[in-house]
């Protein structure tokens, strides 16, 4: 496979667009050649820091023409860099890249890949390595000489779809071939590149490359004929569908076949508001979900891996039921059908159609979802789930929502509004803490959209650092930090499964929202501790739609969250 690089689009433009010195001379190397196949691939953003083996990739991309450049966000750690650019790419729906240079930084984009590789979203890494000439001769940062070295090749190979060190320039244009395909797959890619193979002259090469669409696979008979005859069926959706923004095509099933519709933690933007929807599935769910799985005769999985987290509780019905899976990948729990199918919404359109026309058919049990009781703290201060309840009032319709990991990201999850139309990322494929911070904000760099995310303060205190980013790039973020002074879900499970121990995970009490404050003075900082707190700070801080913003809401360290494996057996379905 062979892809183009434009020699004449390498070198019109100027450095930075107004400094420095023009670069209508410079010979294309292997940077500015990666830089234009880039752009003609679709990429659109790269997040990273520069360092010495990165910064020709940087230089490369500035230099583009303005009509053929990436634009360039600079990140506060390179987690940070990986995060944004999987946030990016999950909204956007086109793949974005991760530059870092070697060593440390190299080693920090690891857990960024593995999120993005255990939640298949296509994120590009370009990761900068000593010299050829020095590897394995004491190179700084020396990385790809093992076993005298650490193997980076083998790290990026177990969390990507496709790794290779590009060791000449001849090696770059298979190299980019791999790549692609990777990302086309839905998988992340990383190719390791050495500084002189960089700044070498660039071979040509021919057919630019585009992101592909995914192939349609049609539905099979029996599948149509199972789904015609089903008279309670039960579709579930997880994250893939979400990013394949299949909502209308679901509609349309649902109202044919009189469907009910349960929506996994990412599948929850997809959720319909016309009474179809009974309920967010999986561990954090509602037990409204599982109640209607337990009634329906078919159910119909759609863009999930029916992990733990998408279908917790609902196993004893995908035994006792006609289950089918559609999805590029197998599901990770038997079921009586699996289609593999990469286009997901072009598999519904195909049930659809195979369906044939008729009348709409109403939703086949009215129960919606509800929020079960949990109970609450002695101390009377407000928790996450009633600070969710109190910010949704105030989330316009078409954000983005981030939600980070613990008690924050379980009670986003939980209790807010379904069928509202915002876009929702919670980071469940390794859950790391300071995932969604960073992630809102690539997101809202890349789109220019209003983003909110609902983070934890031990998330802030492990990325948050990147508002700076946020703040560089004036992107529209509301960050809220729910601050209860502790590592809350792990305090939580301290109290149900170790009772008999201290706790190790409640820490003094952080005034975080004046150290933003003092910090970022230019911008706007809200700290809460009531409802009503909540509610005006949050509609004051809504009146804006520029730049970003933080609230930091004061919540009560012993609140139970709505995580099954730790519900209390006092925990109460809804009546």
């Amino acid at each position: 496979m062979h892809l183009t690089v434009n020699p004449s689009s390498c070198g019109s433009s100027l450095w930075c667009e107004s400094h420095g010195p023009t670069v209508a001379d410079v010979t294309p190397n292997c940077a500015s050649a990666l830089a234009d196949a880039l752009y003609g691939y679709g990429i659109r953003n790269a997040y990273g820091i520069h360092g010495a083996n990165s910064e020709d990739l940087f230089a490369a991309l500035l230099r583009a023409p303005r009509d053929r450049r990436v634009r360039l966000t600079i990140a506060k750690h390179e987690f940070g860099a990986g995060a944004m650019a999987d946030g990016a790419t999950r909204i956007t729906g086109r793949p974005s890249c991760l530059i870092a240079t070697s060593g440390g930084a190299a080693m920090n984009c690891v857990p960024a890949l593995a999120e993005a590789y255990q939640s298949r979203v296509p994120v590009l890494a370009l990761i900068g390595c000593p010299p050829t000439g020095s590897e394995g001769h004491g190179a700084f940062q020396d990385m790809c000489n093992a076993p005298r070295s650490v193997d980076a090749p083998a790290l990026f190979r177990a969390v990507t779809g496709y790794s290779a060190r590009v060791g000449a320039p001849s090696d770059l244009g298979p190299a980019l071939a791999g790549a692609f395909d990777a990302l086309d797959s839905g998988l992340p890619a990383a190719l390791l590149l050495p500084k002189d193979v960089q700044v070498a002259d660039a071979q040509e090469m021919t057919a630019e490359r585009h992101y592909a669409s995914p192939p349609t696979i049609a539905p099979s008979a029996e599948v149509i004929d199972a789904l015609r005859a089903a008279r309670r069926p039960l579709i579930l959706l997880g994250g893939a569908a979400s990013r394949a923004r299949v909502g209308r095509a679901v509609g349309d099933l649902a109202r044919a076949t009189g469907a009910v519709i349960a929506v996994g933690p990412n599948g929850r933007d997809l959720a319909l508001g016309d009474g179809h929807t009974v309920g967010v599935s999986g561990v954090m769910g509602h037990p409204s979900v599982v109640r209607a799985a337990g009634e329906a005769d078919l159910i119909l999985a759609l863009g999930t891996d029916l992990d733990v987290m998408d279908r917790g509780g609902l196993e004893p019905a995908l035994r006792a039921t006609f289950t089918v899976h559609a999805d590029a990948q197998p599901p990770l729990f038997e079921v009586s059908v699996h289609e593999p199918a990469p286009d997901v919404p072009g598999y519904i359109r195909g049930l659809v159609t195979g369906l044939g026309p008729g009348p709409d058919r109403p939703p086949w049990t009215t129960a919606g979802p509800e929020p079960i009781v949990v109970p609450r703290p002695e101390s009377g201060r407000i928790t996450c789930a009633d600070a969710v309840d109190t910010l949704a009032e105030t989330i316009p319709p078409d954000a983005l929502v981030f939600a980070d990991a613990g008690n924050a990201g379980a009670a986003a999850v939980h209790r807010l509004p379904l069928g509202t139309g915002s876009r929702f990322v919670v980071a469940l494929g390794m859950g790391g803490m300071g995932f969604g911070i960073a992630a809102g904000v690539g997101a809202a760099i890349a789109t220019g959209r209003r983003t909110v995310i609902l983070a934890g303060d031990g998330a802030f205190y492990m990325h948050g650092m990147e508002i700076h980013t946020a703040i560089e790039a004036n992107a529209p973020v509301l960050l809220v930090v729910f601050n209860n002074d502790a590592h809350g879900m792990c305090v939580a499970r301290e109290e149900r499964f170790f009772s008999d121990l201290p706790s190790l995970n409640l820490f003094r009490h952080t005034r975080i929202g004046d150290g933003l404050a003092a910090m970022f003075p230019t911008m706007r900082v809200r700290t809460a501790g009531t409802v009503d707190e909540i509610r005006t700070a949050a509609l004051d801080l809504a009146e804006t739609r520029g730049g970003p913003e933080c609230l930091v809401i004061d919540t009560d360290p012993l609140e139970i969250p709505p995580f099954a494996a730790i519900l209390p057996a006092t925990a109460k379905e809804p009546r």
